[in-house]
C-alpha cells in the first residue's frame, strides 16, 4: 500500500492514504507484539507504544523526519482489542500533530506517556507543542478521525478530552476506576 502510495500527487489523497496505512499498521503492530511472545492474549502496552511510534516515525506519513515521537512508557497489560483500540486512537493523534500542529518543515515533536493506576487501569497522554486549537471552533479535517477516537474510547470504557497544552495540544484518556 504505501508503495502505491508514494505514486499519487494529490496531497490531500496522499494524506488520506497514509493516514489508512497508520491505522492497519497500528493494528498489525498488535499482531507482531503477540506473536513475538509466548503470550497470545495480552499485549505489555507500554512496549507496544514505543514500536507503535518507531513505526510511526520510520513511516512519515510524507513528513519531514525531523517530526519525531518520544514515548515515556509504564508496563501494563491489556487485551489484544484494548492495545488495538489504543494504537488506532494514538495514531490519529499522531497523523493530526502532524498534519496540523505545525508548519510544514519545522520540527515538530510529539509525547506519548503511559502510566498505571490503581486498581486496574492506565492513563495515556499525547501531546505536541504545535498551534493548539480554538475552543468553539472545528477542527480542521473531515471529523472522521476524532469519530474515531471517541469510538474507540467508548470501546475502552475510558474517559478522554482533549486539552489546551500551552502551546500546542494535550489528549488525555484514562481507564480503570479512580
Amino acid at each position: 500500500m504505501s508503495i502505491e502510495a508514494r505514486r499519487i500527487t494529490d496531497p490531500e489523497a496522499r494524506g488520506m492514504i497514509d493516514l489508512m496505512i497508520n491505522r492497519i499498521g497500528a493494528i498489525a503492530s498488535v499482531h507482531r507484539q503477540l506473536y513475538s511472545t509466548g503470550d497470545k492474549n495480552t499485549v505489555d502496552l507500554g512496549v507496544y507504544l514505543s514500536d507503535l511510534a518507531q513505526d510511526l516515525d520510520h513511516s512519515g506519513g510524507g513528513f519531514d523526519v525531523s517530526r519525531t515521537i518520544s514515548v515515556d512508557p509504564a508496563p501494563v497489560s491489556v487485551s489484544a482489542d484494548e492495545a488495538s483500540a489504543v494504537g488506532i486512537i494514538v495514531s490519529e493523534l499522531v497523523g493530526n500533530a502532524r498534519k496540523y500542529a505545525y508548519e510544514p518543515g519545522a520540527p515538530a515533536p510529539v509525547r506519548i506517556v503511559l502510566r498505571e493506576r490503581q486498581p486496574g487501569g492506565y492513563s495515556l497522554e499525547v501531546s505536541d507543542k504545535g498551534r493548539g486549537f480554538s475552543h468553539g471552533s472545528p477542527a480542521a479535517g473531515s471529523g472522521f478521525g476524532t469519530r474515531l477516537i471517541n469510538m474507540m474510547a467508548r470501546k475502552l470504557g475510558a474517559q478522554h478530552a482533549w486539552h489546551d497544552g500551552v502551546p500546542g495540544t494535550r489528549f488525555t484518556l484514562s481507564t480503570g476506576r479512580a
